[in-house]
């Protein structure tokens, strides 16, 4: 059975056929449907890595650059067409921490309705959404900051200004993960320790309330509800001049 590259390569033939019938053109010899069968040789030396820090270093020392300009001079282009070489790269930009471009390219690839490869059994916004919530945990919980990736993908999963439903529809679980984290986030203390009573401002207070209730509405079982507790008596707190 043919794997799903070499369908790919055979139907970006069959459609470069037809254009040289038409036109005379000669397929140029860094054509899709050549790289997509490089793109599959890779792919089986990539498994063959036993370590994810090799398989990472590999992406971003030599896959990623590799293709690079192939997939600038596709996006530069004028047709829009399936390219799983663009698919691919969009999930080895995340793999390498390339967020600048990651989310940029993934943003371009759900405007155009692309699925994501074969493998995967997310959509482009279920695995950016993803990605990117994991790595602003793991960013602030060294003091490190999340911006701007978190809030641009943020506001793609959130109502605009006129109540309308979120660009990107995401599972509730995935929603209220992403609530519960940015709500948390507005509680952190100088030492990065989520701490509610560390909050001098009520704004502040409110919004991160408002944003783990979302939370709550969207996965009951996020485990939210103590926070939530501790954000009022804070707000007391500060609303009495008793300042716990």
């Amino acid at each position: 059975m043919a794997s799903p590259l070499a369908n790919a390569r055979k139907q970006l033939l069959a459609k470069e056929s037809r254009k040289a019938n038409r036109a005379t053109n000669v397929a140029k010899p860094n054509s899709l449907h050549l790289l997509l069968a490089e793109l599959e040789t890779d792919l089986k030396v990539l498994s063959g890595f036993n370590r994810i820090d090799e398989k990472v270093n590999h992406k971003r020392d030599v896959l990623v650059p590799k293709y690079r300009e192939a997939i600038e001079e596709y996006l530069a282009g004028d047709e829009q067409f399936d390219n799983p070489l663009f698919t691919q790269m969009v999930i080895w930009l995340f793999d390498i921490d390339d967020l600048e471009t990651a989310i940029k390219w993934c943003d371009i690839a759900i405007e155009r309705g692309l699925d994501t490869p074969e493998r995967f059994k997310r959509d482009f916004a279920t695995f950016c959404a993803d990605e990117v919530l994991k790595w602003s945990e793991r960013m602030a919980s060294h003091g490190h900051a999340i911006e701007p990736f978190f809030s641009h993908v943020f506001a793609n999963l959130v109502p605009d200004e006129n109540g309308e439903k979120p660009k990107w529809a995401i599972t509730e679980k995935l929603s209220a993960k992403w609530f519960k984290f940015a709500g948390l986030y507005l509680l952190r203390n100088e030492q990065g320790d989520v701490h509610a009573g560390s909050v001098g401002d009520t704004e502040t207070l409110e919004k991160a309330k408002n944003f783990l209730l979302k939370a709550q509405d969207e996965h009951p079982a996020i485990g939210v509800k103590t926070m939530i507790d501790k954000i009022d008596q804070r707000i007391r707190a500060l609303e009495s001049g008793d300042n716990l």
